[in-house]
C-alpha cells in the first residue's frame, strides 16, 4: 500500500470491517472487477448500500498507468458514482445510499468541498482511513 492511497479493493475490506463493528450485516460485496453495488449491508431491517472507489488502480489492474488517479480522474469516479448512486436510490426506494473514498488528503482537496452537497439529494458520503476509521460528510 502507497502510503494511504488505499485502492478500491482496499477500501471496500476497510468499509466492511468497520460495518460489521457497528452492528450490520454483510450482504455482499464486490472486489476487483466485479459489477453490482459495491457493499450491501443492513442493520435492524434497513439496506445501506455503498458505492466505493479508490485513490489508485490494484496492483494487478490491466488499465493501471499512473501510481495514484489524478484529479480528473477522481472527479470522473465521483460522477459516476453519483450516477450509480441515484439509480440504486431509484431501485431500491427504501434503502440509505452511500459513497465513499479513502480519507486521502489529494481526494479531500480535490472534492472534499463538494462531498457535503450529496446529503440534499439523500446520499450518504463516507471517508474510510487507512486504519479503518470512517467519518461521514
Amino acid at each position: 500500500m502507497i502510503s494511504n492511497k488505499l485502492t478500491e479493493d482496499e477500501t471496500v475490506l476497510l468499509l466492511i470491517s468497520y460495518l460489521k463493528i457497528n452492528g450490520y450485516d454483510i450482504e455482499d460485496y464486490c472486489l476487483g472487477h466485479q459489477r453490482g453495488i459495491d457493499i450491501i449491508s443492513s442493520k435492524n431491517n434497513k439496506k445501506f448500500l455503498i458505492e466505493v472507489k479508490g485513490a489508485r488502480a490494484n496492483d494487478n489492474s490491466p488499465i493501471k498507468k499512473r501510481k495514484f488517479f489524478d484529479s480528473g480522474q477522481i472527479k470522473d469516479h465521483l460522477g459516476k458514482a453519483i450516477v450509480k448512486a441515484l439509480e440504486t436510490q431509484k431501485k431500491f426506494k427504501d434503502a440509505d445510499i452511500g459513497i465513499a473514498h479513502p480519507d486521502d488528503e489529494y481526494i479531500r482537496k480535490t472534492i472534499g468541498k463538494i462531498t457535503p452537497e450529496l446529503k440534499k439529494i439523500g446520499i450518504y458520503h463516507l471517508w474510510v482511513s487507512e486504519g479503518g476509521k470512517v467519518k461521514f460528510d
